[in-house]
């Protein structure tokens, strides 16, 4: 049976401890344990490839530094380059050496990817439905409903005329409810 490896949640849990150990590169010992050497390693191959033009095109297209890093990094220990410890300790220096590339080339590359929203001084409640109807469609969408169910309650009480009181007949004498 072929796995849909496009629909979630295809394979059961466990499945990937089935198959043979060391079937991915990830899954072997890395080739560079040195955050030192994975760092020269990096900087070797975008110099010797000439890769540095067209990370520079990127930066100048507005790919923040911050995004080509971590693409870096999550690359490199996708081919077993590295261990994910070691891919999160060079994206620092990675960081600092493409924004040097970027100011010997006169580009302002952006270093972090910005929300506008985050920026205002007060998450009012304006940011707080926009990034919610972002981020989380479904609670959006069931906040408004219950926003407007209860304004439909409101508009219906208002638009209904009050009916008098009913009076209530009063409970016969017991000992549960003396008469004083």
């Amino acid at each position: 049976m072929a796995l849909d490896k496009i629909t979630p949640l295809a394979a059961p849990p466990g499945h990937s401890l089935t198959g043979a150990p060391g079937k991915w590169p990830w899954e072997r010992p890395p080739q560079i344990v040195d955050p030192n050497q994975a760092i020269d390693f990096i900087i070797g191959n975008i110099e010797s490839q000439k890769e540095d033009e067209n990370l520079a095109k990127m930066m100048l297209a507005g790919i923040t530094v911050e995004e080509i890093v971590s693409q870096i990094a999550f690359k490199g220990f996708m081919a077993g380059m590295f261990t994910p410890d070691v891919a999160e300790l060079i994206k620092p220096a990675l960081a600092i050496y493409l924004v040097g590339m970027a100011e010997e080339k006169g580009i302002d590359a952006p270093m972090f990817v910005e929300d506008p929203e985050f920026e205002e001084k007060e998450f009012n409640d304006v940011a707080f439905f926009r990034t919610l109807k972002q981020r989380n469609p479904q609670m959006y969408a069931d906040m408004v409903e219950m926003i407007n169910e209860e304004q439909r309650m409101k508009a219906e009480k208002i638009t209904r005329p009050a009916s008098p009181p009913v009076e209530q007949p009063a409970p016969p004498p017991s000992f549960l409810n003396p008469q004083e």
